[in-house]
């Protein structure tokens, strides 16, 4: 698509506009950034015009002086310039498909693979995972809401911190690996509700549970099959074999699709004919089914399930890196075994079998080892180095991760990502850990550090929780100022996670465990 000299208006300046606007305007294109939701300082709306000629609106202008309309997935469909340029039959382009164009005219890009992972669960730990394993063997950059890394060799450094997985984010870390001399052979991208169309290999990691978007006007899910639709011709796609509105999607496509089965992960219904191309096989013990069926009688399907995503180097030597927080208290790898093993099956064939360390629930990331392994064994990564990378595997930091803190165990699942399923899955693991170790209670820290991460922690989602599983909690600490809404027994408020901790030792004794499940950018 040629955008030289073209007229466009990218709305919504806050998630990812300001990088794509500064990217077009650089090509050439005439640009107005539309500040739709008015959060973007004066400030920075000053220099966009001085520094990069990109004029700046916080209301919405006539369409008729723009020849495009640049648009996220997420904003509201009856915002005025949307409906207005809808009648005049004004091309519209998403932030995804806008990033695909400028991605395709960049060289630098041309001898570099890039693998691009969306979904609504399990991306941030399937890209990670995938990054190590190819790092095995190539050179590696890694994108994702922990930050940007270089791989290689099993070691990562970071890069950068502080980008979000918006597809505006990825042309600035593009930027950042090239300006920091790093030139890879893949790229490895999570991004948030969908793809760029230029992926070597597209990964869906699940589709459900689906949650409304654009003002609960459209679904996540149909916006997350932008990865499907737009994917270029003899590339490859990975896709959940239970994602069925994918999988017909991609009927449609010149793509090579390759599917993956986690069986203890329920997608859509599976039918006989539908056998994945690739599966992990993997025990759980009774008792684990016995706590996920009395959680599942007791939560909502219209509450609990839904989704609340939108949207100097240093050395580490795995992916657990877990560096603290300031003022947190200290942590400590936790002694705790997790399940022993998994087989991987390719078309009903054992490829490898791996044992698993301790110190993590890997029911969190059954679907992260099955994408990513699957994933390495199609951009040729030989399994030994896939087995090596598994067992070596210790968790990622606030993901499920088992540790001590000041002696007492913890169950940390604090990220960015975070939701209410996934604060329900938490608690229902510390069930099951209370009742396998003996365990006294559970002192869960629930909430956000900022409502804006994400879209937050819906606070009537927590009322709703606190009401269905409160009493099976000794204490609740709910961290946030918006969680000051929520009433119930045994309730006490903090503001931040570490203030959050501090008040959960207070709490806790010895044969406690504290259950920490905060959205906090980490």
């Amino acid at each position: 698509m040629d955008l030289d000299r073209k007229k466009l208006a990218v709305l919504d300046l806050t998630h990812g506009g300001i990088s794509i606007s500064k990217c077009l305007a650089a090509a050439g294109s005439e640009v107005t950034g539309i500040d739709v939701y008015g959060t973007v300082e004066p400030g920075t709306l000053l220099e966009l015009e001085d520094k990069y000629r990109i004029h700046c609106s916080k209301t919405s202008l006539p369409v008729s002086g723009f020849d495009i309309l640049v648009a996220p997935v997420h904003l509201d469909s009856t915002y005025p310039m949307l409906v207005e340029a809808r009648t005049q039959g004004k091309k519209i382009l998403s932030h995804h498909e806008i990033v695909g164009e400028i991605l395709k005219g960049d060289s630098r890009l041309s001898d570099i693979k890039t693998v691009e992972v969306t979904g609504v669960k399990a991306k941030t730990s399937t890209a990670s995972l995938l990054a190590d394993m190819l790092s095995r063997q190539f050179e590696v950059v890694l994108h994702t809401s922990r930050g940007l890394e270089y791989w290689k060799a099993g070691t990562s450094s970071l890069i950068y911190r502080g980008l979000s997985i918006t597809p505006g984010s990825i042309l600035v870390a593009v930027e950042k690996a090239f300006k920091a001399g790093f030139r890879p052979n893949f790229f490895v991208f999570e991004i948030s509700i969908g793809g760029t169309g230029t992926a070597d290999l597209g990964i869906l990691t699940t589709l459900s549970p689906d949650y409304g978007i654009a003002n609960n006007k459209a679904l996540a899910s149909e916006a997350k099959l932008q990865l499907i639709r737009h994917a270029e011709p003899g590339s490859t796609l990975l896709i959940n074999a239970g994602a069925e509105k994918a999988l017909k999607a991609a009927k449609t496509t010149e793509t090579k699709v390759l599917t993956f089965k986690d069986p203890f992960i329920a997608e859509l219904s599976i039918t006989p004919d539908q056998v994945a191309d690739f599966v992990l096989e993997t025990g759980l013990k009774p008792e684990a089914l016995a706590v996920s069926s009395e959680l599942e009688m007791l939560s909502s399907p219209s509450g609990l399930s839904e989704s609340a995503n939108l949207s100097g180097s240093s050395r580490s030597t795995n992916l657990s890196d877990s560096s603290k927080s300031a003022g947190s208290p200290e942590l400590q790898a936790s002694p705790m075994s997790s399940d022993s093993g998994i087989r991987f099956m390719h078309k009903e064939k054992e490829i490898f079998s791996a044992s698993l360390r301790p110190g993590y629930n890997i029911s969190a990331y059954r679907t992260a080892f099955v994408a990513a392994s699957a994933a390495a064994l199609e951009l040729g990564i030989d399994p030994e180095a896939i087995i090596s990378v598994i067992e070596g595997f210790k968790g990622l930091s606030g993901r499920m991760q088992e540790r001590e803190m000041n002696g007492i165990s913890l169950i940390d699942n604090s990220n960015s990502g975070m939701d209410i399923l996934s604060a329900e899955k938490a608690l229902e693991h510390a069930l099951l850990k209370k009742k396998d170790e003996k365990k006294e209670g559970i002192i869960l820290v629930l909430g956000e550090e900022a409502s804006q991460v994400c879209e937050g922690l819906p606070p009537e989602l927590v009322q709703c929780f606190v009401e269905k599983f409160g009493r099976k909690c000794r204490q609740v600490i709910l961290v946030g100022e918006r969680m000051k809404a929520v009433a119930g027994e045994n309730i006490s408020y903090a503001q931040d996670l570490p203030e959050g901790l501090s008040k959960a030792l207070g709490f806790a004794e010895d044969e406690d465990i504290i259950l920490s499940s905060v959205k906090c950018f980490r």
